[in-house]
């Protein structure tokens, strides 16, 4: 576990451990559900790109965070079945308030939810898996390809992933009640990617762990007068961005 521990370090490239709260990582798209269709990669990355740079400070404050130190990465991401631009915001906090910053980040971005993650627990009942393709070879159409080859290996496999480079992670990710929303325990979920990669030109199931991983849901109302206009300014950037 200590030398997947180094690996899954390495490919996030994360900062240096303080004594206080813990590394959150929380993924999430920019891309509404209810966008318009046909839209290109290109336009959805614009879009996700945008939203980074001109809401998210502004949310991070409604959030009571301005000023906090925090890293957003934009990259690929796939959710039932089909892969968006996403970003990763990287920043230490403790749960609580690392899980009010997701539904603040869902409401204002019109997401069904946020990730969120601790790859650094001890006590992690969330089991991932990391499948790794050679350096430089994977582009969003062949993540969507190998996407959609894991989910014809099993249903369970379509839920998400998210792109470190030339990785793709995917979480066993649970419900409240424990139960895996892919249906698999975590030592069939790896065996089933196991095959997808074996299967799968260039691709290989480079390591496997634990973390503390859950989503959160979209609130249904705003706990801040913050937030709607935030909201109504992330309508505008989907419509000027996706609309032809």
């Amino acid at each position: 576990m200590r030398r997947l521990a180094l690996a899954f370090a390495l490919i996030l490239a994360t900062a240096p451990a303080f004594a206080q709260a813990v590394a959150q990582h929380l993924f999430f798209e920019a891309v509404p559900a209810g966008a318009p269709p046909g839209a290109s990669y290109e336009a959805r990355q614009r879009l996700t790109e945008r939203s980074r740079t001109e809401l998210l400070p502004a949310i991070l404050a409604a959030a009571g965070l301005e000023g906090a130190v925090a890293v957003a990465d934009l990259r690929m991401g796939g959710y039932r079945l089909q892969t968006n631009p996403s970003l990763h915001l990287t920043l230490r906090l403790e749960d609580a308030p690392a899980d009010r910053l997701a539904g603040v980040i869902a409401w204002s971005l019109e997401q069904e939810s946020v990730l969120v993650a601790d790859f650094d627990s001890a006590d992690g009942t969330t089991g991932y898996a990391l499948v790794r393709f050679p350096a430089g070879s994977l582009t969003p159409e062949r993540a969507q390809r190998f996407f959609l080859a894991a989910a014809a290996e099993h249903e369970g496999l379509g839920g998400g992933y998210t792109a470190f480079g030339d990785t793709l992670l995917f979480l066993n990710l649970r419900g409240d009640d424990g139960t895996p929303y892919s249906g698999l325990p975590d030592e069939m979920f790896t065996e089933s990617l196991r095959r997808a990669a074996a299967a799968f030109p260039g691709a290989v199931l480079a390591a496997t762990g634990r973390a503390d991983a859950r989503l959160v849901l979209q609130p249904q109302q705003p706990d801040s007068p913050a937030l709607p206009p935030l909201r109504a300014r992330h309508a505008t950037l989907v419509s000027e961005t996706l609309n032809p």
